[in-house]
């Protein structure tokens, strides 16, 4: 991919105005695998951004492989991530330090959220 506006995204708070609120009925995600991606990104917006819900965590994210450089100039925005777990299998470009590791508290007590 080249100069893409919005190279990886998890947003669970994604609505049609442009202040969301956190819903507590979001969908939960898991086991979501970013292998083999390689590109470039314009620097207006975040190259990866994990917005997962306050009351269902995204768990389980993988990034293995992942190249994303700035098309222009340097990069602007670090990964964004928001209650979103997750491992980097090998060195990740950029590197997202913002994975937590591990499993919420919440879902690890409760079944509820699979299917």
């Amino acid at each position: 991919m080249e100069n893409v506006r919005n190279c990886m995204i998890i947003d669970q708070y994604y609505c049609l105005s442009k202040a969301c609120r956190n819903q507590t009925s979001a969908v939960y995600l898991t086991d979501v695998t970013y292998r083999n991606i390689k590109g470039t990104y314009d620097v207006r917006s975040p190259p990866i951004h994990f917005a997962c819900s306050d009351t269902v965590a995204c768990t389980n994210i993988t990034m293995s492989e992942v190249e994303l450089l700035p098309a222009e100039g340097e990069l602007v925005d670090d990964p964004f991530c928001w209650n979103a777990y997750g491992t980097q299998e090998t060195l990740t470009i950029p590197p997202i330090t913002c994975l937590q590791d591990g499993m919420p508290e919440s879902l690890a007590e409760s079944s509820s959220y699979g299917c």
